[in-house]
């Protein structure tokens, strides 16, 4: 990853005091995330964002599907791709609702997406999807078959050209307002998991694993 120095494409225009170009707050927001956006054009011209799992490995950002996929298959032409990811950890309740907002935290990555074609690079990308959603799990199942690596397409983005955008705190009323009755503050959102449900015909001796017990934890994000 880059030092953090904004390019014409990642430079914030708009409210640049909310722009973060720290590589290590990028990491987190990917990190945190359960699933990031990928923005591109068809062959025909026609915009398409479409929404998948996600790793990030040192500077390498894993997406995978199916070798079918016509999204990938798109991408693996080396066409400028736009990854973003959001986290959305509060509505903002102004005294008026044209100063209510959201508090979030998202990052935006561009480049040109290429094609993992190294046997190894491929079971560390599909190792960390896996892992990047239920921490532990891929020591606990088996591993995928010649025929199920054949059918699967991963790709990596590397995250050279990138930046983040943080809101926190409270509303930014209008002044004019401040001395109004109407409540005004922030409504905290958080992503937890529920308890699991085991799958139809489970034996109900086999106990729930570790990694679905991590996940369980308070999810840091």
């Amino acid at each position: 990853m880059s030092d953090g120095t904004p390019t014409d494409r990642t430079e914030l225009r708009r409210e640049p005091q909310l722009g973060v170009h720290d590589p290590e707050v990028i990491r987190s927001i990917i990190d945190g995330a359960l699933i990031c956006h990928l923005g591109l054009t068809d062959t025909d011209g026609h915009p398409l964002v479409i929404p998948t799992i996600h790793a990030r490995v040192d500077d390498q950002l894993y997406v995978h599907g199916s070798a079918a996929s016509r999204t990938l298959r798109r991408m693996a032409t080396g066409i400028e791709v736009c990854c973003t990811i959001t986290h959305v950890d509060g509505i903002v309740l102004a005294r008026s609702a044209f100063w209510s907002s959201m508090n979030y935290r998202s990052v935006m990555v561009f480049g040109r997406a290429r094609p993992v074609t190294d046997p190894d690079e491929i079971d560390l990308a599909l190792d960390a999807i896996v892992e990047h959603i239920a921490p532990g799990r891929s020591a606990e199942v088996r591993r995928p078959t010649r025929k199920e690596l054949q059918a699967t397409k991963v790709l990596a983005l590397t995250i050279d050209e990138a930046s983040a955008k943080v809101r926190t705190g409270d509303p930014n009323d209008d002044p004019a307002d401040l001395a109004s009755d109407v409540w005004a503050g922030v409504v905290p959102i958080t992503t937890q998991f529920g308890a699991p449900i085991a799958t139809s015909g489970l034996d109900p001796a086999v106990p729930i694993p570790v990694s679905v017990r991590r996940m369980l934890a308070p999810r840091q994000s």
